[in-house]
Formats: structure tokens, C-alpha cells, sequence
């Protein structure tokens, strides 16, 4: 559930280029420059919204966003889930 309503949010809101491939869990978000510097700041501003949680500073770092699977990780450590799905 988590992945992929963050994925609908990488599509659909922050315009994911097709021509990168297919998004999956595991895709480089910021190494291969899908997400830039304020899609994060979009990115960050939706799971806070979405998911009901707080990102700290501390945790604005290029591995907690590198991929679908580390922002679930993310989620999930910030409210006690450990579904991922």
C-alpha cells in the first residue's frame, strides 16, 4: 500500500519519465535523477501528508529516499508498521 501510493506520486505528480524504465521498488530515485532537489521537498511534503508522519532534518538524506523500498522502510519506521505493502 505504501509503495505504491508512493509510486502513483512519482508518476503522476512529480511526471516520471517512461524513457528511465519501469519503476520498480528497488529503482535509483535520486542517483539516476528521477527525483531532483524540490521533487524531494514535493516528495517528502506528500508522505508527510499521506502517511501522517514527520520528517525530521536528520532525516532528509539521499538514502532515505533512494528508492520506493527505502521511503516504505522510512514510513514504516515512523509509525511502527512493518507491512510494506
Amino acid at each position: 500500500m505504501i509503495a505504491e501510493k508512493v509510486r502513483n506520486f512519482i508518476v503522476n505528480e512529480l511526471h516520471w519519465n517512461p524513457s528511465l524504465g519501469e519503476l520498480t521498488d528497488d529503482f535509483p530515485l535520486i542517483e539516476s535523477s528521477a527525483v531532483q532537489s524540490l521533487g524531494l521537498f514535493q516528495l517528502v511534503s506528500f508522505i508527510e501528508r499521506e502517511f501522517q508522519v514527520e520528517v525530521s532534518d536528520e532525516e532528509l538524506l539521499p538514502e532515505n529516499f533512494s528508492s520506493i523500498n527505502t521511503i516504505v522502510r522510512l514510513v514504516e519506521s515512523k509509525n511502527g508498521e512493518t507491512s510494506g505493502g
